[in-house]
C-alpha cells in the first residue's frame, strides 16, 4: 500500500483529472451541453418579442416568447448550479485522495528528510498547497467544455445576426490570446517565489514554537523577531509583485472585452441606423455580445487556476519527494 501511495510523486496534475471521476465528469459534459442550449435561447427570443410579438402587435406570440424566455432562464440556472456541485465533489474527492496518497508517502520518506526540513513545509504541502489542485481538478473538464462550448454557440450565434459586425467585434480575442499568456508566464515565476517564501514563513513560526523554550530561556526574542520580519516583509514584496501582474491579466482582459463593446455601438447603431440591421437583431447582438464575455473572462480565469495549480502541485511533491522527483 505504501509504495502505491509513493507513486504519487510520479503523477502529474493532469492525471488526477479522470482518476476515480470519469462518469461524474461524462455527467458534467452532457449537462454542460444542455446548459449551452438553455444559455443561448434567451438570445433568440429577446430578437422574437422585438421584432415579431412587439412589432406587429402580436399579445399571443409575446405570452408564448416571454414564457419560453422564462423557462430557459430558469433551467440555465438550475444547470449552472448542477454544475457546481458536480466540480464540487469531484474537486473535493479528488483533493482527499491527493492528501491520503501524499500522507502515506510522508510515512516513506527516509528520515534524513526530516532532519533537514521543517515540519512546517510538510504541514503546508499537505494541508494548503494541494487545495489548489483539488480545486483545479473539479473544474479541470467542466469549465473549459461548458465555456467553450458557449464562447462558439454564442460567436456563431452573432455570425448568424451579422457576420460583419461579428467579424469585428470577434477581432479583439486573437490579441488578447497572445498578450494573456506572456503576462501569466511572469505571474507562474512570482507564484513559485511566493510559495517558497510563505513555506519559508510556516517553517520559522513552527522552529519557533518548537523552540519556544531556548527563546525564552535565552531572552533572543529580538533576533528571532528581526529573522521573522525579514520573512514577513520577503513575502509581502514577492506577493505585491505577483498580484500585479495577476491583475494585469484581468486589465488587459476586461480593457479589449469593453472595446468589443464599444465597436457594436458604434457600428451595431451605424447599421441600424442605415436600416442594415433590424432593431431586434441590434438588441439581440448586445446582449449576446454581454453573454460572450462570460465564458471567455471564465476561460482566463480558467487558464490562471491551472497555471496556478500546476505551480503548487509541483512544488508541494518537488519538496516531499526524497529521494524522487515527479515527472511533468
Amino acid at each position: 500500500m505504501a509504495k502505491a501511495h509513493a507513486l504519487i510523486v510520479h503523477k502529474s496534475l493532469i492525471s488526477w483529472i479522470t482518476s476515480k471521476n470519469r462518469w461524474l465528469q461524462v455527467l458534467l459534459v452532457v449537462t454542460a451541453i444542455i446548459a449551452v442550449f438553455a444559455n443561448v435561447l434567451p438570445l433568440e427570443m429577446q430578437k422574437r418579442i422585438v421584432n415579431d410579438a412587439i412589432n406587429l402587435g402580436k399579445f399571443d406570440l409575446l405570452v408564448l416568447y416571454c414564457g419560453i424566455y422564462l423557462v430557459a432562464v430558469i433551467a440555465a440556472s438550475i444547470l449552472k448550479y448542477l454544475i457546481n456541485i458536480l466540480q464540487t465533489i469531484i474537486g473535493q474527492r479528488t483533493l482527499s485522495d491527493m492528501r491520503k496518497a501524499l500522507y502515506a508517502h510522508i510515512l516513506t520518506v527516509p528520515l534524513s528528510f526530516y532532519r533537514k526540513t521543517q515540519p512546517g513545509l510538510v504541514v503546508s504541502a499537505l494541508t494548503t498547497e494541494l487545495a489548489t489542485a483539488g480545486d483545479f481538478v473539479g473544474m479541470a473538464i467542466a469549465v473549459p467544455v461548458t465555456n467553450l462550448l458557449m464562447l462558439f454557440a454564442f460567436a456563431g450565434y452573432l455570425l448568424w445576426l451579422n457576420p460583419l459586425l461579428a467579424a469585428v467585434t470577434l477581432s479583439i480575442y486573437p490579441v488578447v490570446l497572445l498578450l494573456v499568456p506572456v503576462l501569466q508566464k511572469r505571474v507562474n515565476i512570482y507564484n513559485r517565489k511566493r510559495v517558497d517564501a510563505g513555506r519559508k514563513v510556516s517553517s520559522k513560526v513552527g522552529e519557533s514554537v518548537a523552540g519556544i523554550h531556548e527563546i525564552q530561556v535565552n531572552g533572543a526574542f529580538l533576533f528571532e523577531n528581526k529573522k521573522f520580519n525579514s520573512l514577513v516583509d520577503h513575502l509581502r514584496k514577492i506577493r505585491i509583485i505577483w498580484n500585479l501582474y495577476r491583475f494585469a491579466v484581468k486589465a488587459v482582459n476586461s480593457l479589449f472585452t469593453n472595446f468589443s463593446r464599444f465597436l457594436v455601438f458604434a457600428l451595431g447603431g451605424y447599421l441600424a441606423i442605415n436600416g442594415r440591421l433590424e432593431l431586434g437583431a441590434l438588441v439581440a447582438f448586445l446582449s449576446a455580445q454581454e453573454k460572450l464575455y462570460d465564458p471567455w473572462k471564465e476561460l482566463i480565469q480558467f487558464y490562471q487556476a491551472y497555471q496556478t495549480a500546476n505551480v503548487t502541485y509541483s512544488l508541494s511533491l518537488i519538496h516531499i519527494s526524497e529521494p524522487t522527483r515527479p515527472t511533468a
